[in-house]
């Protein structure tokens, strides 16, 4: 199964962000709320943004792995985010070219990300580019 993406780490809140998870997990993108966005619209809230792309199944499971292992040893400093901001969660974006998307996703990684105590989303982007397989006599 070949499929690609980015794992978003966000914190969302109508007041202004203030986040340090030290030098090993900075934000790609810190937008202001008002900040022109996309096709002229404002951003109504203020966001914290750290992703990590991927390009297959393998390094998927080794950025969820890493974000993860970062968000459980701050576990505590998580916690006190999810306390004071309106949102703090992972977005798991997978895209493909194909109908057909599939993935598993190890108990302890599962054990792990309920400890950091985010929300989890997925957002899964298919092409619908599927071949049909031939079957015999058909």
């Amino acid at each position: 199964m070949s499929f690609h993406g980015e794992i978003v780490f966000r914190i969302t809140d109508d007041r202004h962000i203030d986040v340090d998870f030290g030098s090993r997990f900075q934000p790609a993108k810190m937008v202001q709320k008002g900040d022109v966005i996309a096709l002229g619209r404002r951003a109504p809230k203020y966001r914290w943004i750290y992703k990590a792309e991927y390009g297959d199944e393998e390094q998927f499971l080794v950025r969820l792995d890493q974000i993860t292992d970062q968000l459980c040893e701050k576990r505590d400093y998580v916690n006190q985010l999810i306390e004071s901001y309106e949102k703090v969660e992972i977005d798991i974006y997978i895209r493909s070219d194909l109908v057909q998307i599939g993935f598993s996703l190890p108990d302890g990684l599962l054990k792990r990300l309920a400890l950091s105590g985010c929300a989890l989303n997925f957002h899964i982007l298919s092409f619908g580019m599927a071949a049909e397989e031939e079957t015999e006599g058909g």
